[in-house]
């Protein structure tokens, strides 16, 4: 029998680290093995959607963890650090990739993707809320 830190490790850690290598593994692909996509920006929209999604896991890695209680009273702004580092540590890891390159810009659409999935959530928790007040209103 499998023991709850293992589940909660394997359920909540290890999806943003299997993401974290995901992220690797495609940026460590040689830029010419990829193919060209003609619409302007597209790149960007690529690294939003990606560390939108890395910012998620690891929010979500934060707050179902019991070890520190910091992170999860600061889960938001953590999971936004976490993006910014690893988005800038994968920008250095490209500059040693043969056809790609290091951009700034780069790591800020990864923190673009960051602050849009805080963003998401914070109006999302705050429609929760208003209907869940609103719910015992009669008019």
């Amino acid at each position: 029998m499998e023991a709850p830190l293992q589940r909660g490790f394997i359920r909540y850690q290890l999806p943003v680290i299997l993401w974290a290598l995901l992220i690797f593994v495609s940026s460590s692909i040689p830029g010419t093995k990829f193919p060209s996509v003609p619409l302007f920006g597209a790149d960007k929209i690529v690294h939003i959607g990606f560390y939108f999604v890395f910012c998620f896991l690891a929010h979500r890695a934060a707050t179902h963890q019991q070890r520190f209680p910091l992170l999860v009273r600061y889960s938001y702004a953590f999971s936004v650090l976490c993006t910014l580092a690893y988005g800038a540590l994968d920008e250095f890891h490209q500059y040693f990739v043969p056809s790609r390159s290091s951009d700034v810009l780069d790591v800020m659409a990864d923190v673009t993707g960051a602050v849009v999935y805080v963003g998401v959530m914070k109006l999302w928790l705050r429609f929760r809320m208003n209907a869940k007040n609103g719910a015992g209103q009669k008019s």
